[in-house]
């Protein structure tokens, strides 16, 4: 046998044991299906946005927990605002949660509960695309905004 032939049966080889280890893990792999892409962007918005909630609503009633994804989710859909939770989320200056840190602090499962809760469509702010807590501010925009809840140590707004 030439080395070219046995090349050639090594290559073909290595190929069967790659494809025989992606088929042992099928959920790792990408295989370009848009409900995997789906599921994996869903998977990651959950994520993000109960690190969010931990880090803006940390020691709040759940309803407030909710009503802080409601308000991200908001923004997604608002034009004045970027479109995934990615971009709302990391959206410079937006979140003081994001400035210090707080958000990688760590999620508790209540967070996560509420971010699943906005994400299936419980929206306790009415629509608002800001939150606030006043004694934590005296940024003269935010104050401006009409007032839609007061939950929890946070207003909702408009």
């Amino acid at each position: 046998m030439n080395k070219f032939v046995a090349f050639r049966r090594l290559k073909w080889t290595a190929a069967l044991v790659l494809f025989a280890v992606a088929a042992a893990w099928p959920g790792s792999i990408y295989d370009g299906s848009v409900a995997y892409a789906d599921a994996r962007a869903a998977k990651d918005n959950e994520t993000l946005l109960a690190q969010l909630v931990c880090g803006e609503a940390r020691g709040e009633p759940y309803e407030g927990k909710v009503a802080v994804a409601a308000v991200i989710l908001n923004r997604t859909l608002d034009k004045r605002f970027p479109d995934s939770v990615a971009g709302v989320v990391y959206q410079t200056h937006a979140f003081e949660s994001v400035s210090n840190g707080e958000i990688y602090r760590g999620m508790d499962p209540e967070c996560t509960k509420a971010a699943k809760a906005a994400l299936s469509g419980w929206d306790p702010t009415n629509g608002c695309v800001f939150f606030y807590a006043p004694a934590k501010t005296s940024n003269a925009f935010i104050w401006s905004r009409p007032i839609v809840r007061k939950i929890g140590r946070h207003n909702f707004a408009k």
